[in-house]
């Protein structure tokens, strides 16, 4: 969103008064985002959202097996729903690929970048199908791949998960009929794949999400955005003004990616993804009733602070479609030192 604190101090100046510009400035949160790379300049190995990974010998695309839970999982949908989710997991589909991260290339780039291997890609697969109603590791896989790039090969879709997407294309295209909207393009993607879509990182800064952990972090500016005169916060509002025109994307077309990011704090739809992360992991299930909730509620935010946005992806971006939803794959601090990339949670929210 912005280059510099300077760019920042300019850019917000004109909407805030000079004492909230600082309070923004001293809130800011370094990221990676996407842009998309110039014609002809994919290259093996290179940054991209969408489209296949590249992969040496030996290194297969992952497929997820049945659940164990399968019935628990799809009970969480409607009827409809958990049926569909039931065919889907009998399949044993490859995960749909989402992004390929050059780990150089972000490290060159700086900003939060150190925290990340220096070599080699990250990989990140999802099940999009039933993730959302899945949190937890088993939605999705997360593959530091260390080799050669010499050794890469780009890879052609599994034959079942290209003939999945075709299926889905091909009733969406049968519903668009029936409701007499517009036909599909022939290039979007589906819960299955994604159009390829070559991408170069940039580092930059981004104000916090008010319902983000990082706006807990920076309590002078979120005492700001609290306070009311007359049930009135001019502050708040010009704040919710300038983060919805640079973010909200949803309920339209893709709109270039805004959204997609590489570390940094995530831009949530409900709550901070990190506090799902933490009652997955610590409890064992998918949400927590109210009275639970609360009783645990200093453990579970203390706990949700030790979880770390790896990557953000904009259903809408990916599918380059009208879709709902965002897809956060969350790490523990710890883990990410130790690149346990194997523990990475997927957590889906959509408003």
């Amino acid at each position: 969103m912005f280059d510099t604190p300077a760019d920042a101090q300019a850019q917000l100046a004109r909407h805030l008064s000079r004492p909230q510009v600082e309070m923004v400035v001293a809130a800011l949160v370094p990221t990676l985002v996407f842009r998309p790379l110039p014609k002809g300049g994919e290259r093996p190995g290179g940054t991209r959202i969408g489209g296949t990974p590249d992969l040496p010998p030996g290194l297969a695309w992952p497929r997820r097996a049945v659940p164990a839970d399968m019935e628990a999982i799809a009970r969480r949908g409607n009827a409809e729903a958990g049926e569909e989710m039931r065919r889907h997991f009998r399949k044993e589909l490859p995960y749909a690929f989402f992004a390929q991260v050059d780990l150089a290339e972000a490290r060159a780039r700086g900003g939060p970048a150190p925290d990340l291997p220096g070599h080699g890609r990250l990989l990140f697969f999802y099940d999009l199908a039933a993730g959302p109603w899945d949190t937890g590791t088993e939605s999705a896989r997360v593959i530091w791949d260390e080799s050669p790039v010499d050794s890469l090969a780009p890879q052609a879709m599994p034959p079942a998960l290209a003939a999945a997407a075709e299926a889905e294309r091909g009733e969406i295209a049968k519903s668009n009929r029936q409701f007499k909207l517009p036909a599909p393009k022939p290039d979007a993607g589906t819960a299955y794949s994604g159009p390829a879509r070559p991408m170069r990182l940039h580092a930059t800064l981004r104000p916090p999400a008010l319902w983000s952990l990082e706006m807990e972090a920076a309590p002078t500016l979120q005492a700001a955005l609290a306070r009311s005169s007359n049930g009135e916060n001019r502050f708040r509002d010009a704040y919710q003004d300038v983060f919805a025109k640079a973010f909200d994307t949803h309920g339209g077309a893709a709109d270039e990616g805004r959204r997609n990011q590489l570390l940094g704090a995530p831009l949530p739809e409900q709550d901070d993804p990190r506090f799902a992360a933490e009652v997955v992991t610590r409890f064992g299930v998918q949400h927590l009733d109210r009275e639970r909730r609360q009783a645990h509620s200093a453990e579970i935010a203390a706990g949700a602070r030790t979880w770390r946005l790896l990557l953000q992806i904009d259903v809408a971006d990916f599918q380059q479609e009208r879709a709902e939803g965002t897809v956060y794959f969350l790490i523990r601090a710890s883990d990410l030192a130790e690149r346990r990339f194997d523990r990475v949670i997927a957590v889906y929210q959509q408003t």
